[in-house]
């Protein structure tokens, strides 16, 4: 519809004011697929402009990261001005990640500097039980794991698959993933219980739980990209059920959107159809 206009725009059957009208509805037109990315219409765009779409949207990066400085209270740390307002959003992300690691990491230091000698030397204890269980845990599956004793390839494949699996989580210290390959690889409960000690269970504990808190951690941040780039407002709770009915929403608006062009698209094929629509453009400007 944005080209079809464009050919319009010289028409003989328009006045002056209605070809200015028909100038300005196309700029505003092409600037919206221009800002998802469209190569034509932000050449179109520009055609049409007093503004470049590059000048329009570092303005706006301006414009959002004043807002986002003044709500936090400090600078989002750039030296030259943002592009693009994602550009501002993302820099706002990447500083409250920062700054919540930044807190973690004072918590843990208090937290350090409060315990006793006797309670670091614990921790250094359970760090070694922790060790020790791993790598139990590890040679067990790669004794379960070796792709050498199996004779079926189809056998060897997937156990040189979960032996690739195994050295990667045993190098991250993942115990989560070993534990899973551990069930994949059908070493029962008892068997795994049986060749550890106490103090080495408790260590695992401890590294769960360090795994949790890295996984909270990165379901955060999974939210916030989320929030991001379905521009959802700061106080949604994002889970399956919310994406959803933004996503319906967004259909339905997308739904009237088409049925409203394609009613547009009929109307200007004529002359008096144009100008009547024009007149429709120039009511809410």
């Amino acid at each position: 519809m944005v080209l079809w206009l464009d050919l319009r725009v010289k028409s003989k059957a328009l006045t002056t004011k209605q070809q200015r009208l028909l100038r300005r509805v196309i700029c505003n037109m092409a600037l919206e697929f221009a800002m998802d990315g469209d190569e034509e219409m932000r050449i179109l765009h520009d055609a049409y402009s007093d503004e470049t779409l590059a000048e329009i949207q570092q303005a706006q990066a301006a414009e959002a990261k004043a807002y986002f400085e003044e709500m936090m209270g400090q600078s989002l740390g750039e030296d030259k001005p943002f592009e693009t307002v994602d550009d501002v959003l993302h820099a706002r992300f990447e500083k409250i990640r920062k700054q919540s690691e930044a807190r973690e990491k004072a918590k843990q230091s208090r937290k350090n500097k409060r315990s006793k000698h006797s309670n670091l030397q614990d921790s250094e204890q359970l760090l070694d039980d922790a060790d020790s269980a791993l790598r139990t845990i590890y040679r067990q599956l790669a004794s379960a794991l070796h792709p050498d004793r199996e004779s079926d390839p189809a056998v060897r494949t997937f156990k040189t698959q979960l032996m690739s699996t195994a050295n990667t989580a045993y190098k991250r210290r993942d115990l989560l993933a070993l534990l899973q390959l551990q069930y994949q690889a059908k070493l029962t409960d008892e068997k795994i219980a049986a060749s550890l000690a106490h103090e080495k269970i408790e260590a695992l504990t401890v590294l769960l739980t360090e795994r949790m808190r890295a996984m909270h951690r990165e379901l955060r941040d999974i939210e916030l990209q989320a929030a991001s780039e379905f521009v959802l407002a700061p106080s949604t709770i994002i889970h399956e059920a919310s994406l959803k009915h933004h996503l319906k929403t967004l259909e339905r608006k997308l739904q009237d959107e088409i049925n409203e062009v394609k009613h547009n698209m009929t109307s200007i094929q004529t002359d008096a159809g144009l100008k009547r629509w024009l007149k429709d453009q120039d009511e809410p400007l």
